[in-house]
């Protein structure tokens, strides 16, 4: 069973396979790229800081608790 791509009226969405909660008033969408909040990972690979995804899919099959997307990144470049 999926988790619904929105729940407690916040958005769950897949980034680089892991889950994350979207609580923006805009939905986010496949392709859309996203700050992600740092964690123990993240701050040894790229720095302290968000680091930065895209959405690879809307929904999940995780059932454990999930950390929220800092914001939304700009768009790239070109």
């Amino acid at each position: 069973m999926t988790r619904s791509a929105c729940t407690s009226g916040h958005q769950v969405v897949d980034v680089g396979g892991y889950a994350y909660r979207w609580r923006g008033s805009t939905p986010l969408e496949v392709g859309d790229r996203v700050l992600l909040p740092e964690n123990y990972v993240s701050r040894m690979k790229n720095g302290p800081g968000p680091t930065l995804g895209v959405v690879s899919k809307l929904g999940t099959t995780y059932r454990g608790s999930l950390s929220d997307i800092v914001s939304r990144a700009p768009a790239a470049d070109g």
